[in-house]
């Protein structure tokens, strides 16, 4: 029946004329018996050129040349792992490959390649040479750390016989892997971009393998993100109230020529342009891409990267190199130095003041966490203030006078409101493993979920109002989500048993919920889970996997 199901979804896509992704055929099954949900796993980091491993390749990937060589799922201590197919156990608990506290190793002989199981809570109930069977029972994940409350995951491998090779496990295991991407502790986007080969290794599905011992394959000159220490803070974008989106069929056409583009965003101030990092020949700086979507064509190449850091309206520019830190206007081209020490700051939404963090040191997942600061000062530079200091602490813009603290405290993560008017605070409350926290338009409420609580009804996307007393409410649906407005959201239901996805709406105050697009007749599948809504929240733009072009998503004619 699940084929039957796939090829009826085939076809539709061939009879609407939208690009379908190749079917192929993948020996292993996914190493846990249960399906993806905020209560059993969720996806962690992936395989390959993945952002954490560009900032943390010399403390733990040098090995596998500054790659991630795994995949990590993330998932609750104990939860039951199987074999992705039959094999034979070769090694049971060998640190000399890592992934302690306990790892297994099984050869799979029809495939030409192993696996491992690693970060398992106990010793595997397994026995050397043992053979296993597809779906049997082969451990319990763990955590690195030993706590089961750092971050507790599966780190899960594919290598070669002579296990001096990794593969990404993606191209074995039989899964929606860019569905189950949408979902996770991991923001977007996924992977760390070289200016040099902005196409390169730059999805789930198109990364190297790994040769253990190996030059580094991601030390690039020039890149994007920002590596972890220069990224300024957050903030809410500015307010917008829309109208309901109308009644009508909602329709997907193609933008952007095939391969283009992996990082996109919008334009702050024309909700018809869009802005790409691409280019296509190796070895060459690419390039900052304007498209036009009334057009749908390229105006042409702007700038050279990285990305301009923009104030929320568009009109300020944040310039950080070297140690140094400036401010320009942009419709004079005015500019002043001020002094973070080299921080790069955040403007907020109505350009008169700075935020900026000062970290002393990487925060390294199960380190100990660095010295944090929070600062402000006057968008020239002047009356810099030091508001908080403490380690795990971190600081966003609600709105011109108002800053979202978060802090944690092992699983536990509390926030805050700070407000610069009067230098009052309040505490919005704390929740147990708080992920995907997002701002609304104007700051008004703030989005997160929990996930792997002991009451399952936990498990779930809350709305919080950020204001004093307010109580979070729990969402009926659980996806990923866009902000529209400040009272409605874009989201997509997660299936991860799909392949596809649809685009469904939902509004904050009246509750009405439905969906924009169909599985059946406008199916879609958005690469590496990244999709995002046009600064006026008319429309949304994703790149799709089936041809790796940039897709629009938006309302019909009447």
């Amino acid at each position: 029946m699940r084929w039957i199901t796939v090829w009826v979804i085939v076809f539709l896509l061939m009879v609407a004329g939208l690009p379908v992704e190749a079917q192929s055929e993948k020996p292993f099954g996914l190493p846990m018996a249960t399906a993806a949900s905020p209560s059993t796993w969720l996806m962690g980091q992936p395989y390959g050129n993945t952002i954490g491993a560009y900032n943390f390749g010399t403390q733990w990937y040098s090995a596998g040349q500054g790659l991630h060589f795994g995949i990590d799922v993330s998932m609750p201590c104990g939860t039951p792992l199987v074999a992705v197919a039959d094999g034979d156990v070769i090694y049971v608990d060998n640190l000399a490959f890592g992934a302690g506290p306990h790892n297994l190793i099984i050869r799979h002989s029809q495939a030409n390649v192993t696996t491992l199981y690693g970060h398992l809570l106990d010793r595997a109930p397994l026995q050397q040479y043992q053979p296993v069977t597809k779906g049997q029972l082969v451990g319990y994940s763990g955590d690195p750390d030993e706590t089961c409350d750092s971050r507790p995951h599966l780190h899960f491998e594919v290598r070669s016989l002579d296990y001096r090779t990794a593969y990404n496990p993606i191209d074995y295991i039989d899964a929606p892997w860019h569905v189950l991407a949408a979902i996770g502790p991991f923001n977007q986007p996924l992977f760390q971009q070289d200016m040099t080969n902005p196409r390169r290794w730059m999805s789930l599905d198109d990364q190297p393998s790994t040769a253990f011992g190996g030059a580094r394959l991601n030390n690039y000159a020039q890149t994007w993100p920002l590596p972890q220490e220069q990224r300024p803070p957050g903030g809410a974008p500015p307010y917008r109230l829309l109208s309901t989106p109308p009644a009508v069929s909602w329709q997907m056409r193609p933008l952007t020529y095939e391969n283009c583009c992996a990082i996109h965003w919008w334009s702050k101030t024309d909700p018809n342009k869009l802005y790409a990092l691409d280019g296509s020949t190796p070895n060459q700086l690419g390039g900052v891409f304007e498209w036009d979507i009334t057009s749908g064509g390229m105006t042409g190449v702007l700038l050279a990267p990285p990305p301009p850091i923009l104030s929320p309206d568009g009109s300020h520019q944040v310039l950080a190199s070297g140690g140094l830190v400036a401010v320009r206007r942009l419709a004079d081209s005015a500019e002043w130095t001020v002094q973070t020490g080299g921080f790069t700051p955040t403007i907020n939404v109505d350009n008169t003041r700075l935020l900026w963090q000062a970290q002393y040191g990487r925060a390294v997942p199960g380190g100990t966490p660095p010295p944090v600061e929070i600062w402000v000062s006057n968008i020239d530079g002047s009356n810099p203030r030091q508001l908080l200091a403490q380690p795990r602490i971190s600081a966003s813009w609600l709105d011109a006078n108002r800053l979202l603290i978060s802090s944690s405290e092992r699983t536990v993560t509390t926030l805050a409101v700070y407000n610069l008017g009067d230098d009052s605070q309040f505490v919005l409350g704390s929740w147990d493993r708080l992920r995907g926290l997002s701002l609304a338009p104007g700051g008004g409420h703030i989005l997160f979920y929990q996930n792997f609580q002991a009451d399952p009804a936990a498990n779930a996307i809350n709305l919080l109002a950020t204001q004093a007393g307010a109580q979070p409410q729990r969402l009926s649906w659980f996806g990923a989500w866009r902000w529209r407005d400040a009272e409605s959201l874009y989201y997509i239901p997660f299936e991860p048993q799909s392949p596809v996805q649809q685009l469904a709406y939902y509004h904050l105050i009246t509750g009405e919920n439905r969906l924009l697009t169909s599985s059946l007749s406008q199916p879609f599948t958005a690469a590496n889970g990244d999709w995002s809504a046009s600064p006026d929240g008319a429309r949304l733009v994703f790149q799709n996997v089936a041809d790796r072009r940039l897709w629009i998503i938006e309302p019909g004619a009447e």
